[in-house]
């Protein structure tokens, strides 16, 4: 007979934890030798951010060319005239005279002596520049080409439209607007509101940038911004001046992910650190880019000034002249010693000096100012400076390094902010002053412009993308209007249908529905989604308390938020239900909670009030809500005014030119993730009245929110998203079904792995799973955000100080402390008051747990919540009198207490949901169902689409989706706990308990429970005074066998009803898990890699170092050249007398698909001859490949072109016996988890601990490295922090990864255990399938399976 099973799914975004499980008892199951549990293990996907950046670089760098050479073609005939090898010569002068390949073409003395000339008169390109605007004199035609050229090269930016540009029109007051309306909207950890936006006076915020010293300027920027947020204030003001920054830190994102960049470098353009900022910012990348703009507005109005029609040319002269006077200046006075000079101006022992350091960028304005500092402190110590020269650098040249303006660089990154409207000015006064003596430069591209000129203002609309069909690239969607043809900017208008391209453009970049996957998600603007999201949160609102009754709610949205422009603020919000006579009867006492934002309401009505509102666009016409809609739509994807304007002009004809304009000034951004079918879809057939509903039908009808909506059985809205993705997917492979989930890559390729492993169980065993139970991880990228404590108790105290009881005392004790701990932090949201009694509490012994203790609203014996809402810092007697009571007692939660509760409330010092718990008298039995429904489920549509696509292969298996909450509290109740660094089991170890937990939740908690036997329980549980095992949640607790009884006498089927036998043993349940979760007879595989990506390392080396030619026919003994040749897959090969070996196949080879130069390349590897042979035994391996090599399991990771040998780690498990594991439990709690609870234990154990790992005899690789560690560590001398150290990385030694051991504190190197260099050639190769259930083996020097 065969057994019934369940599978248990651990995904993560690197592993898939996967357990066979025996139904009801608990057992890992068995078939023949093998135990049915393991782990699938691969590299994290690309999320192709990288790959995206370089080619963006890589087409704007593709595209420069292209113009330069449209250039030469406008210039070729008259060039010719005078020298026909001129662009040659060009082309040619990047080579060194050294290259005796390349370096064809020789300059004439007449020539040399001519550029020498040019230099002496023309310094720098922008001498040459003004010369020809302003010169009225016939200049040659290869100068005017020059000048050009480089204005054509360094174009400048698109930020500013419009031909006619001045610096007068830049707004930096309107900069600082959008940037606050930014925080308002994408950083709530602030807690903005426009009410604040509009005590900030924005003048006086504009004028703090052009303060006198750059300290200045940073003093007064942080006292104006202070009010909003000290941490910000400090950061942005720093950005401001040109210091570095903590980007993470000012925008309140996770401080493990620091990201700290200058402006004053490229540190903004650097693609690897913009790209990590995009990662881990998200949306609040938006806030990052303004902050740029903002301080790119800032440096170019202080570079031109006031001038109407500044010169870029006469600009960059004038600094070329200061540079030049400040280096005299500074050379001059240096030289009075040579030492002080060599140190500050000469390099030695390839040590930059500090002076070309900052000429190469490799410091910035403050480190030249601290080193410049040091010289000048050197001379005057050795009295070696004059009194004028002391005088100036006291009186001037101190001032100028504080403001950045001392030896400025006319080749700065601040080059970049110049609108290419400057230097289309000097372009065409250039055209028009040589055009007098060759007249090709005057002809016309139109009417209003010159050709040459075309080629500076032409830039290829984002909506374009790359000028190739789709045919010819996937990433592209360019529609033409003709096959044949180059397209270039001459013909681009007439080459391409813009706006069929348009339309694909739309499909692209459209997001789809979260739900129903092949779906368009709506804009975030959409009418539709808007009222949507309005409904929604009306749904969480109370006034007084009370929720809002429909009629009202349909009365609010009708006549508030259809008729209100902005933010619906509590003001606006409380003004209206006052008219509304509802609550007449609390006179002005009138308290909301439940808004999404800060005193105001998230979402509003003005996408329909710009159309439909007095006013609006679409005021005394017939154009309806449908037509709103998809102007909207192209609102979002068109930025280019211009498109926008004729496509809505094409379908929209009756529109005046007042409407189309009101359209082209609405800034409408952002894709919702919902689509319209989703929320309209009547698939609901009420039973009474025999009508099909929809989701926002059931909004307007019911109390319930979209969330309650759709998981509502119900109406079966999870059954209508089934059967349209099932429909949707009926043609598509496993593969193309993931690809579609609304996911990060990294979440797909888990998910897929996953799929793949389920689908070899079953066919192992072949047939179904009774359940299959999925446990999922949070995307990596997501992180928590962090809030500075302290900022925000300060920012609550000053909006509420009149409303707070003794604020001078309290404001004092907030200012003159850390919030360090999270009683000091309580102590202040409650005034310095019990929150139960509201008697005072003396701060200075806040920590003094015989005198206060933290309390839990809601106990955690009936669910684990430990949020601030759910906390309160309690007098220890009234926590004491509160015992197993699940409400608060009567006496506690009388009027004068409520009165207090309800200011905090009000001041922003409570959530309305503590203030429910706090004043509630009981609980409802939907309560109590909703608060072990919650510790039960996951609610994630992602982890429900996966339970969908496996649901749709097996119909025969129910497919389950435990909270993962549930498998980390019963782990931390029976101290069970995870070892990351030992080894990869626990990924199994995790799906055992998501099997295990998953069948006991479904089976016997899937019930309703009354009131009166929580209680029972509850009060079983308190009085086992056991405060740290009760503390999970109802759940957890019920596997408890000090209160199975209770639990069994409650629940109807954890017996027989007919005989009575009792149907669930807890203490055999817990026995069991405990036992299998300290086992280590687990299967691991590896997904092997074929690597795609960038072909080496981008950054350029000097010769001698680079190995890898900047261009093919660029040597690098002359040129230098990149590192790190990255390589694609491996060929075993034998040569020679019966040798093999392992060769890694770079990239840009592989690629080339060219076999000659492979065979070559190969020969270069095995040092053979040209007339020698080889042959390929195997010709594909892909990395991470498992093979046997001196007796131990290794991966192959990578191989160095440079060195012929292979990068390998360990592949070898680290197994602990199961009683040691038991035994040392809490000591390696303390080692490898850091638990100082646990040291105690980790000192009886340490020893045993170490010597079972330095004596290990399983790892012939580390034999040497171990020795010297047993050599060299006396470890029995070292107190415990030096031995947790030690052993915390003799554990990094033996783990299966890249990881190495770092011992260097200890005489040791720091990375014991890297295994490069390595020559393989001979040993076993092993393949896995996707669980490991099936295993080959190859000697690698022959080619049969063993």
């Amino acid at each position: 007979m065969k057994k019934e099973y369940n599978i248990g799914l651990d995904i993560g975004t690197t592993s898939v934890g996967w357990a066979v499980v025996e139904v009801d008892n608990q057992k890992v199951m068995k078939k023949g030798k093998k135990a049915l549990w393991g782990a699938r293990l691969f590299e994290e996907a690309d999320t192709a951010a990288d790959r995206r950046t370089s080619r963006s670089t890589r087409r704007r760098y593709d595209r420069r060319r292209e113009r330069i050479k449209l250039l030469q073609e406008e210039f070729k005939d008259e060039i010719n005239k005078v020298d026909p090898e001129f662009f040659t010569k060009l082309q040619n002068s990047k080579y060194s005279k050294k290259d005796k390949n390349n370096k064809r073409l020789r300059f004439s003395e007449e020539e040399i002596n001519g550029a020498a000339a040019y230099y002496n008169e023309y310094p720098t390109i922008y001498h040459l520049r003004k010369a020809l605007m302003e010169e009225q004199k016939q200049f040659d035609i290869r100068l005017v080409y020059l000048a050009i050229h480089h204005i054509i090269k360094y174009r400048g930016n698109f930020l500013y439209e419009g031909k006619n540009f001045s610096v007068k029109d830049i707004s930096l007051e309107d900069q600082l607007r959008k940037l606050i309306e930014l925080l308002i909207k994408e950083l709530p950890e602030l807690e903005l509101t426009e009410d604040d936006a509009m005590d900030i006076d924005f003048k006086e915020f504009s004028d703090a940038f052009f303060k006198e010293t750059r300290n200045d300027v940073k003093v007064t920027l942080k006292s104006i911004l202070k009010s909003i947020d000290s941490t910000f204030a400090n950061e942005f003001s720093k950005l401001m001046v040109g210091n570095k920054a903590n980007i993470t830190k000012m925008l309140k994102e996770d401080s493990s992910e620091k990201i700290e960049v200058t402006f004053l470098k490229n540190d903004y353009d650097d693609e690897k650190i913009y790209n990590k900022c995009l990662t881990v910012l998200g949306e609040k990348i938006e806030i990052y880019d303004l902050i740029k703009n903002i301080y790119d507005t800032v440096t170019l109005k202080k570079i031109l000034g006031k001038e109407d029609n500044p010169s870029i040319s006469n600009k960059i002269i004038k600094m070329y002249d200061k540079f030049s006077e400040d280096f005299r200046w500074l050379k001059e006075t240096l030289r009075k010693d040579r030492e002080v000079y060599n140190a500050f101006f000469k390099s030695s022992k390839g040590e930059k000096s500090p002076y070309e350091k900052y000429m190469s960028s490799d410091i910035d304005n403050n480190e030249l100012k601290n080193s410049i500092d040091k010289s000048m402190s050197a001379l005057i110590e050795l009295n070696n400076i004059s009194q004028e020269n002391l005088d100036k650098y006291k009186n001037e040249i101190l001032l100028q390094l504080e403001n950045n303006t001392f030896l400025c660089k006319t080749n700065s990154t601040d080059n970049g902010i110049y609108p290419y409207q400057l230097n289309e000015n000097e372009l065409i006064q250039i055209i028009e002053n040589q055009g007098k003596y060759y007249p090709f430069l005057l002809e016309k591209y139109n009417e209003d412009t010159y050709r040459i000129v075309r080629l500076l203002e032409f830039k290829i609309p984002y909506y374009i993308g790359p000028l190739v069909t789709k045919e010819k690239s996937k990433n592209a969607w360019l529609i033409k209007t003709t096959k044949t043809g180059k397209i270039t900017p001459f013909n681009f208008d007439t080459m391409i249908d813009k706006e069929k391209t348009a339309i694909e453009f739309i499909k692209r970049m459209s997001s789809h529905c979260s739900y129903l996957l092949d779906e368009y998600a709506m804009p975030t603007n959409s009418i539709l989604y808007s009222e949507f999201k309005v409904r929604n949160e009306l749904k969480q609102i109370k006034i007084n308390g009370k929720s809002i009754d429909l009629n009202l709610q349909q009365k609010i949205f009708e006549e508030l938020f259809k008729t209100t422009t902005g933010s619906i603020t509590e003001r606006k919000f409380i003004n209206y239900i006052k008219t509304t006579g509802e609550f007449s009867m609390y006179n002005d006492d009138i308290n909301i909670a439940g808004y999404s934002s800060t005193n105001s309401f998230a979402n509003n009505m003005q996408t329909y009030i710009d159309f439909f509102g007095s006013n609006g666009i679409f005021e005394n016409t017939k154009y309806n809500t449908d037509d709103a809609e998809q102007i909207i739509e192209w609102i979002t994807i068109f930025e280019d005014k211009g498109i926008l304007e004729k496509t809505v002009k094409d379908n929209y004809p009756l529109l005046s030119n007042e409407q189309i304009q009101l359209i082209l000034n609405k800034k409408y951004k952002g894709w919702g993730n919902l689509s319209k079918k989703l929320l309209t879809t009547k698939y609901y057939k009420d039973k009474q009245t025999e009508v099909y509903k929809s989701i926002m039908d059931l909004l307007k009808e019911t109390k319930e929110n979209f969330m309650q909506i759709i998981n509502n059985k119900e109406y079966k809205f999870q059954k209508m998203i089934e059967e349209y993705n099932n429909n949707s997917n009926a043609t598509l492979s496993k593969l193309e079904i993931v690809n579609k989930l609304a996911t990060s890559p990294a979440n797909k390729k888990g998910i897929y792995q996953a799929l793949k492993v389920v689908d070899e169980i079953v066919d192992y065993l072949g047939y179904e799973p009774k359940n299959i139970m999925i446990e999922m991880s949070r995307e990596e990228g997501k992180k928590v955000r962090t809030v500075d404590r302290k900022s925000k108790l300060q920012n609550l105290y000053n909006e509420c100080k009149n409303q707070i009881v003794d604020y001078k005392r309290l404001r004092h004790e907030l200012d003159s402390r850390n919030i360090t701990t999270e009683k000091l932090y309580l102590y202040f949201i409650q005034e310095g008051k019990c929150l139960y009694s509201g008697k005072p509490l003396e701060i200075e012994k806040i920590e003094d747990v015989s005198m206060y203790e933290v309390d839990h609203i809601i106990p955690r014996s009936l669910v684990k919540d430990d949020s601030i809402d759910n906390k309160a810092l309690v007098i220890r007697k009234y926590n004491q009198e509160k015992k197993d009571n699940l409400v608060l007692p009567k006496a506690y939660r009388n009027l004068a207490q409520i009165q207090w509760w309800q200011r905090l409330k009000n001041n922003g010092l409570m959530s309305a949901k503590k203030f429910h718990n706090l004043t509630r008298d009981e609980y409802s039995d939907e309560d109590i169902d909703g608060f072990i429904n919650r510790q039960l489920v996951e609610t994630r549509q992602i982890i429900k689409h996966v339970a969908n696509i496996l649901g749709n292969e097996y119909r025969k298996t129910k497919i389950l989706y435990p909270k993962a909450s549930l498998s980390h509290n019963y782990r931390e109740r029976y101290e069970l706990y995870k070892f990351r660094n030992i080894n990869d089991y626990h990924h199994a170890h995790d799906a055992y308990l998501a099997a295990v937990l998953g069948e006991y939740s479904d089976k016997y908690m899937k019930k309703r429970f009354d009131f009166s036997q929580i209680k029972e329980i509850n009060k079983k549980i308190i009085d086992l005074n056991d405060k740290e095992k009760i503390k999970y949640g109802y759940v957890i607790n019920s596997l408890d066998e000090r209160v199975s009884n209770i639990v069994i006498n409650s629940s109807k089927n954890m017996t027989d009803e007919k005989t009575g036998e009792v149907l669930f043993d807890a203490k055999k349940f817990n026995e069991t898990v405990v036992k299998n979760l300290y086992r280590n007879d687990i299967l691991i595989s590896r997904k092997t890699e074929i690597r795609s990506g960038q072909f080496y390392k981008k950054k350029l080396y000097k010769k001698r170092i680079g190995t890898i030619p900047i261009k093919k026919d660029m040597p690098v003994d002359i040129y230098g050249g990149y590192l790190n040749n990255e390589t694609k897959y491996l060929k075993l090969v034998k040569y020679g007398n019966g040798k093999k070996k392992l060769i890694g196949i770079p990239m840009n080879l592989a690629a080339l698909n060219d076999t000659k130069i492979i065979d070559n390349y190969i020969k270069y590897q095995l040092k053979l001859k040209n007339s020698d042979t080889y042959e390929v035994l195997k010709n594909i391996i892909p990395f991470e490949t498992e093979i046997i090599y001196n007796n131990q399991n290794v991966y192959i990771k990578g191989y160095s072109v440079m060195g012929r040998t292979c990068e390998v780690s360990n592949a070898h498990e680290l197994k602990i016996k199961k009683d040691l594991l038991y035994n040392w439990r809490y000591a390696l709690n303390y080692f490898i988890n850091g638990k100082e609870k646990d040291v105690e234990e980790a000192k009886k154990h340490s020893i045993e601990i170490y010597n079972f790992l330095v004596e290990s005899i399983e790892y012939p690789l580390f034999n040497n490295e171990l020795k010297k560690v047993r050599e060299n560590i006396k470890f029995n001398t070292l107190e415990i922090e030096k031995q947790k150290k030690v052993i915390l990385e003799l554990f990094k030694l033996f783990k299966c990864s890249s990881t190495n051991a770092n011992l260097k504190e200890f005489d040791l190197s720091d990375r014991i255990g890297r295994l490069s260099g390595i020559n393989i050639k001979d040993g076993y190769i092993i393949t896995k399938s996707t669980t490991g259930l099936k295993e080959f083996k190859y000697k690698i020097w022959v080619s049969e399976q063993l």
